[in-house]
Order: C-alpha cells, then sequence, then structure tokens
C-alpha cells in the first residue's frame, strides 16, 4: 500500500501458511484503469520524460549559478527556490511511470501520471510568478547595468519551464480510462 489515503481500496485478509502461522496480507478491490498507448509507447514517453527533466533541472539549476542581482531579490528568490519541490515530486512521478501495460491501480495512476500533470503545472506557475518578478525587477529596480545577466538568467529559466511544458503537454495526451469489468486481485 502506497499511503493511508488509499486504504479503503484494500481489504486485509488473514490466511494461514504451511505451519499454521496467521498471515496478513493486504488484497486490493479498488477500480483499475488502462491507458489510450501501447506499451512501446509507454516505454518511450518515459525515457522522453527523464530526458526532458533531466534537462530542464540542469537549465534550471544553471539559471541559478548566474550571478544576477535580480536574484537577490525576495520576491524573485522565493519562486524560484520555491520551484524546487515541484521538480522533485515531477521526478518521483516520472519514475513510478511504470513500463508495461497492464491495469493500474488508482494509486499508481495517482503517483505517477496525475502528479506528472499536477507537479508540471505547478511548476509553470510558479516560475512564471518568477519571471514576472524578475521583469517587475528589471523595469523599476535595474539600472541596466545588469541587463545580460538578467537575460541569462530569463533565457535559462524559460529554457526549463518549456522542457516543463511539453513534459505537460505529452503526459496530457495520455488518456486515463476506468475499466469497466474489474480483474481478479493480485
Amino acid at each position: 500500500m502506497a499511503s493511508k489515503k488509499y486504504i479503503k481500496n484494500y481489504d486485509l485478509v488473514e490466511t494461514e501458511d504451511g505451519k499454521g502461522r496467521v498471515k496478513k496480507t493486504a488484497v486490493y478491490h479498488g477500480d483499475y484503469f488502462s491507458l489510450n498507448i501501447e506499451e512501446s509507447q509507454i516505454k518511450q514517453f518515459k525515457w522522453q520524460f527523464i530526458l526532458l527533466f533531466v534537462v530542464s533541472l540542469a537549465l534550471h539549476v544553471s539559471a541559478g549559478l548566474v550571478n544576477n542581482p535580480g536574484l537577490n531579490q525576495l520576491y524573485t528568490a522565493l519562486p524560484y527556490t520555491g520551484s524546487f519541490f515541484p521538480l522533485i515530486f515531477l521526478a518521483a512521478g516520472i519514475l513510478r511511470i511504470p513500463y508495461k501495460k497492464r491495469p493500474y491501480r488508482v494509486e499508481e495512476v495517482d503517483l505517477s501520471y496525475h502528479r506528472v500533470v499536477n507537479t508540471s503545472r505547478l511548476y509553470l506557475i510558479i516560475m512564471g510568478i518568477g519571471i514576472l518578478g524578475i521583469l517587475i525587477y528589471m523595469i523599476f529596480v535595474s539600472n541596466v547595468q545588469t541587463l545580460g545577466r538578467e537575460v541569462v538568467y530569463i533565457s535559462l529559466v524559460l529554457g526549463a519551464a518549456f522542457l516543463v511544458w511539453i513534459i505537460l503537454q505529452k503526459a496530457t495526451k495520455i488518456t486515463i480510462k476506468m475499466e469497466e469489468t474489474p480483474i481478479n486481485s493480485e
């Protein structure tokens, strides 16, 4: 079981083993889900997601290494650092995407495909706020002296956000349907 959130989808069944000991096992009785893509496409999507994520993480970290004064402001630094949380959960969601096509349990769908979509959206929202903050800094506070470094920072962050947007677009094309007939539990 993944967490207490999904406990309603499981029953605790007591069985006896060969030595007469009582053993408790969790048996899934919830809904099963299927995808509209083939197994080869699942593997291809997962590897594309991994590649896009690694490059976007590298761009995001590189943006933080630019010595731009705009990032010293609270209204720009908070969105930049806060966006690492959606990136961590995006990585967790991508790594949890299964390789094989089969009926998926509700927590498998929630902790992989739905997590990828939700954390991608959250990252884009937070970075949009950060870019807006850096633009406000450049317009109202900056003396145009550091324009080059600010442009490098913005371009790196926009590159990372664009790659996460590609992940979001690919993930939303995957349709997850509830199966009509339940499969035997594992």
